[in-house]
């Protein structure tokens, strides 16, 4: 790939997280949250209960990372913890009832801005784009894991 198309890539890269992450804090895509909140709370509705290690791995982040975070979810009264009686290391976490309502609201507010977005685009291409985005990630991912 020449070198101007690898830095032409890159801008549009930027202004793409750019309006995705700092886009997010000021709308109602994250129901006040933070980003990193957005997604657990999102991720822990497709997981229903489990493990912080388990949900570290489904996410690709750190475990004292996603442990600081659930911490202040469950201070929102959005998620459970529950202690496992044999060893305090290991606690089932899952959405409360407040939880599963923001976990909905958050995934129709979100589902409603893809589709707006989508709405952008001519539809004949909305395969191509869905297909080549998940091909980058994927690659990205390889590469930073």
């Amino acid at each position: 790939m020449k070198l101007e198309s690898i830095q032409q890539f890159r801008t549009t890269l930027r202004k793409f997280e750019r309006d995705v992450a700092i886009g997010q804090q000021r709308d109602k895509r994250t129901g006040g949250l933070s980003v990193v909140q957005t997604h657990t709370v999102i991720n822990l509705g497709e997981l229903q209960e489990t493990t912080i290690g388990q949900m570290a791995t489904h996410m690709g982040v750190d475990k004292s990372t996603l442990s600081r975070t659930i911490d202040g979810l469950v201070k929102k009264e959005l998620v459970f913890r529950i202690p496992n009686p044999d060893d305090r290391r290991y606690q089932k976490i899952g959405l409360t009832e407040k939880g599963q309502d923001v976990c909905e609201q958050l995934n129709h507010v979100n589902n409603d801005f893809i589709r707006e977005v989508f709405s952008k685009i001519p539809e004949s291409e909305h395969e191509a784009v869905m297909k080549y985005f998940n091909i980058f990630v994927k690659a990205m991912r390889e590469i930073t894991s």
